[in-house]
């Protein structure tokens, strides 16, 4: 292919993969709680708050100063935020560029490196998390950068080479907390699957440097690991269907395992009993196209291949074993660093396919199915409804004519997380919360904290959850608002009804079989117990005036009268 074609060719994949990125970046919906976290820390007074928030939080500290920085440049306004993620996407299209360059440096390069360009760039899951303000955009590109000079080192372990590849895996284990995993199973094959003749000492010498880097971050991953400040499974338990979602997710623009995926694969197949071809068409057609060119790029016997290969399942293994244990979620987020692994195998696997006719139908359907599905599909990854954004409950409590002495209660999320959203029209003066770090000093009869409240809560709370009255709980409703409350004051209860969906007699049933309460996420059963108590209580004191819903949100309004 000719040199000059080639960059044409990037630049336009380039410019693809950054208007893809651009559409709608803009959310309504506001940020949802991932992100505001992400956000407030990042907002924390430097050097000491920022520094405090940046070590109390479970993600590695990187990503912090990264937004940090950004935020002292270009402010801190969604769109602003957003794009900060979008920049590292768009850089990742060019690097993958290079890997794939890196891996066949002969015969077939060019065809390979553009391949693994356009794949990155109309990745509904890069896509997504490029409008997202998070860690994985930026995660994927140092990543990316890992394993081309991973792939480099391969080939010429020279000096320089080497000590980028230490630079740039001390910087991903301090952008992602298990990132850790990826940098210590590449490192292992990388030294294991090289050609002994090309081996220089000085790599074990690196791998020890780059250890050294990385001890301020033991006493972080000590405490994570050891003594974890909450227990992730407690609402979203482990399910063999999320490995099937997983690869579904990386590979077709359908999006089902980004924050908790479906209970059930085959669910999503027979739908009510009927096919769901849509399912079928945009989700498995992708996905089965681009495991055959992985299975297709190991066909050429290279030494490589057991490299990547080995990288890939001990990474993956590791991540799947701790979720089986309780340690993670697994989502397909949490094993980003696997994927410039795959993709560079899908672009191997079709660029080196010798039936010409063939080769040019699968890019075709693929490219057409997932471009048709992000612009037509009302859950494309750049129409995707953040439905928890915080904005929604905001704006929706600004058109119910919300006064300053009105009073909010929030449940599952604290008020700072709404405050970005209302700072700016001095309301929601009056606002508590029963959330999921206070609540076991609200709901608990006894002495309970988090932690504890985590580890045992099903033990703990069984007759919480059995009992009509709470003492405790009513004591704080009647101090923080039915007693404060005057003549004609509200009370607006906000409820994420996607994590409280239980009523009174649900929950009761729920509760008394043992067999379904130890299976049902202990999260679901203290937000729907929060939320029924506080309507009961709210109802007996105050007029109930209706509810509103707007995305994941209900507002419940009461009068006092």
């Amino acid at each position: 292919m000719n040199k000059n074609n080639t960059v044409i060719y990037l630049i336009l994949i380039l410019i693809l993969g950054i208007l893809l990125r651009l559409w709608n970046i803009d959310k309504p919906e506001g940020m949802w709680n991932d992100e505001y976290l992400t956000w407030s820390i990042a907002n924390l007074k430097f050097p000491t708050d920022f520094f405090k928030g940046v070590a109390n939080n479970c993600h590695a500290p990187l990503h912090y100063f990264y937004l940090k920085g950004w935020m002292f440049l270009f402010k801190d306004s969604d769109v602003s935020l957003r794009v900060s993620s979008l920049v590292p996407g768009v850089i990742s299209i060019f690097t993958m560029y290079l890997c794939a360059k890196e891996y066949l440096v002969k015969k077939h390069g060019e065809l390979c490196s553009l391949a693994a360009a356009f794949f990155t760039a109309i990745s509904g899951f890069l896509i997504y998390f490029s409008q997202e303000v998070r860690i994985y955009s930026l995660t994927f590109l140092l990543t990316s950068v890992v394993l081309f000079y991973s792939l480099k080192v391969f080939n010429n372990p020279s000096n320089k080479n080497v000590w980028l590849l230490t630079l740039f895996s001390v910087l991903l284990i301090f952008e992602h907390t298990i990132g850790f995993v990826f940098v210590l199973f590449n490192s292992c094959a990388l030294i294991a699957f090289m050609q002994r003749k090309k081996k220089e000492n000085n790599i074990t010498n690196n791998i020890i440097a780059g250890i050294v880097l990385c001890l301020p971050l033991v006493p972080f991953l000590y405490g994570l690991f050891a003594h974890p400040r909450y227990f992730s499974q407690w609402w979203a338990p482990f399910s063999w269907s999320k490995l099937l979602f997983y690869f579904t997710d990386l590979f077709s623009p359908v999006l089902k395992n980004i924050s908790n995926a479906p209970p059930s694969f085959l669910q999503q197949i027979f739908d009510n009993g009927s096919l769901n071809v849509g399912f079928i068409i945009f989700a498995l057609v992708p996905a089965c196209i681009c495991l055959g060119l992985i299975i297709k790029a190991f066909q050429n016997g290279r030494r490589v291949n057991l490299y990547l290969l080995t990288v890939f399942a001990a990474t993956f293994l590791t991540v799947l074993i701790a979720a089986l244990f309780g340690k993670i979620v697994f989502l397909t987020k949490y094993l980003i660093e696997l994927y410039p692994v795959l993709i560079l195998l899908i672009a191997v696997g079709w660029s080196t396919m010798e039936l010409k006719g063939f080769k040019i139908v699968l890019a075709t359907a693929f490219s057409v199915l997932t471009l048709f599905y992000i612009v037509v599909s009302y859950t494309s990854p750049v129409r995707l409804v953040r439905n928890e954004g915080q904005r929604l409950v905001v704006t929706a409590l600004k058109g119910m004519n919300i006064k300053s002495s009105d009073r909010v209660l929030y449940l599952y999320y604290p008020p700072s997380r709404f405050e970005k959203y209302t700072k700016e029209d001095n309301l929601f003066f009056y606002a508590h919360s029963i959330d999921k770090y206070n609540f076991p000093y609200i709901l608990y009869p006894g002495k309970s904290d988090t932690y504890e409240a985590f580890k045992n809560g099903k033990a703990l709370y069984r007759d919480v959850f059995l009992s009509d009255t709470n003492t405790k709980m009513s004591n704080f409703l009647k101090d923080n608002y039915y007693s404060k409350m005057q003549k004609g004051d509200k009370l607006f209860i906000v409820e994420l009804k996607e994590v409280s969906f239980f009523n009174d007699k649900w929950l009761n049933n729920v509760v008394s079989d043992d067999s379904v309460y130890q299976k049902v996420p202990f999260l679901y059963l203290v937000s729907s117990y929060a939320k029924n108590y506080s309507l009961k209580e709210s109802k007996a004191y105050l007029d109930y005036k209706g509810h509103y819903k707007t995305g994941s949100w209900i507002i419940y309004m009461f009068e006092k009268v």
